[in-house]
């Protein structure tokens, strides 16, 4: 039960690229480290894998599921010269493992890591195992969507993908994905103009679902409330640009702004301004500040037209954003919310990308219809996707009364029983398999998706005691 065998796979599934849609790499690995075990293996053809190892005890009983995902939401600092072809080199300290200047994986790398370790184990007791790694989790939970799970014998099903040791999460939301497409309009300005470049700088990030409610700020939202302060100012813009990923809060962004030299002076404060209220605002959850660089004045720069300039600034400033309701069945619990993770052009499009999640269906669907109204008025093109359902509290669980009780006798003290607000993939094991009794656990993660993130080493530790003991009592 050494956890430097888990750490060993830890680092090595780091070192694997494997972002959200490049998850061949990792799921070869997987696939040949359980060939090479003599265990039973089924891939498929999205990458998915099922891992089938026997019991190492007698009279064992039914078969227990350890699930996670294997891909990752890559981030990396601006200004950062890592390769992403060379994978993540796992730094640590005293406390912790992280990152340079990249986001780390381990969501859901460290589930991996757990997983390779039990299977390469000759000396833990457990009951027939059933490992399901999926693909695409961090883009739509799509591999839990796809894959074919009629062959798994289990009913007891333990997800890997928490983030916080000691709570067991028993229910999560549903979510939607929307891309709101605008094909771009240009035209080129005959007088001079001076380029002037404002870039957001110092924004946390986070993850939309869990971090989605601590008033941290997205330039998504920034921008589009930059821009329409300027709005009866004579200025135009190109260049509009927030890179980033659907379920995570933006973080980055930059737009080019022409003004005419007479007027550079005027608009530069108007920009100082509105970066004071936004740190204002700011002050006690997160921090900002802009980047000014002013080029050299010239004719013939080719920026948005005006129509189109105001279509996506308007579209900015009506989306909503941020916690759109609370449960009143759960204390403190957010039901529903919508979130701006990239804003990007490619091809002639500027896509923008969000993630609406909600523990009441129709309340999801109500944001969705909200967003419909706004892109049939300002934008060309207007795509729902990546549909996923909630996971509902289960009144009866055993495996949950199990879990609860192995937790706090381990460590003195006690388990929470929760329900989050973000996608976890039991809500496709509970719809595809009716019956199976379900609980998520996992170490203590912090900053995930974002280049602050890291884990706890301790609780890597606590976490790994804690599932080899408790499929003892499973077996």
């Amino acid at each position: 039960m050494d956890v430097e065998k888990v750490v060993s796979y830890f680092k090595k599934v780091c070192s694997i690229p494997r972002a959200s849609g490049d998850e061949k790499a990792i799921s070869d690995y997987i696939a040949d480290f359980a060939r090479e075990r003599g265990l039973e293996v089924t891939q498929d053809s999205y990458y998915n894998i099922i891992i089938r190892k026997p019991a190492t005890v007698p009279d064992a009983g039914e078969p227990v599921i350890l699930q996670g995902h294997l891909d990752m939401v890559y981030v990396k600092e601006n200004g950062s010269g890592h390769v992403y072809e060379n994978g993540i080199e796992v730094k640590e300290d005293d406390e912790y493992f992280y990152a340079d200047g990249t986001s780390l994986g381990s969501d859901n790398g460290i589930a991996i890591a757990y997983c390779l370790a039990l299977l390469d184990s000759d000396d833990i007791a457990h009951p027939d195992l059933e490992v399901v790694f999926t693909v695409k989790e961090e883009v739509g939970l799509i591999g839990a969507d796809v894959i074919d799970i009629s062959c798994l014998k289990g009913t007891r099903f333990i997800n890997l993908d928490s983030e916080e040791e000691g709570i067991f999460y028993t229910s999560c939301a549903g979510g939607l994905r929307c891309r709101m497409i605008w094909d771009v309009e240009t035209e080129k300005l005959e007088d001079a103009r001076v380029p002037l470049k404002v870039t957001f700088q110092g924004l946390s990030g986070g993850h939309s679902g869990i971090n989605i409610g601590m008033g941290l700020g997205n330039s998504i939202v920034l921008l589009g409330r930059l821009l329409y302060c300027l709005r009866d100012m004579p200025v135009r813009m190109s260049g509009l640009d927030a890179p980033g990923k659907a379920n995570a809060i933006a973080n980055t962004g930059s737009v080019c702004l022409y003004i005419k030299p007479e007027d550079l002076d005027m608009v530069i404060a108007k920009i100082q301004e509105a970066e004071r209220t936004f740190q204002a605002e700011l002050q006690y959850t997160d921090s900002v500040s802009f980047m000014m660089e002013v080029g050299e004045a010239s004719e013939g720069a080719v920026v948005y037209t005006e129509k189109y300039q105001k279509e996506v600034v308007n579209s900015l400033m009506l989306l909503p954003y941020g916690v759109a309701g609370y449960s009143f069945a759960i204390k403190g619990l957010i039901e529903t919310s919508m979130n701006m993770g990239s804003l990007t052009l490619e091809e002639g499009k500027l896509t923008l990308l969000m993630s609406l999640r909600s523990s009441v269906e129709s309340q999801k669907y109500m944001l969705r219809d909200k967003i419909q109204i706004i892109a049939d008025e300002y934008c060309d093109t207007c795509i729902f996707e990546s549909d996923y359902p909630g996971w509902q509290f289960r009144k009866e669980s055993p495996l949950r009364e199990k879990a609860i009780e192995l937790y706090e006798k381990l460590f003195d003290k006690k388990a929470e029983v929760a329900a989050i607000h973000a996608g976890l993939e039991c809500g496709y094991w509970d719809n595809k398999k009716p019956g199976m009794d379900i609980i998520s656990t996992g170490p203590n993660l912090y900053d995930v998706h974002s280049t602050k993130e890291k884990v706890s080493k301790e609780s890597i530790s606590h976490m790994w005691l804690y599932l080899t003991e408790l499929l003892k009592e499973l077996a």
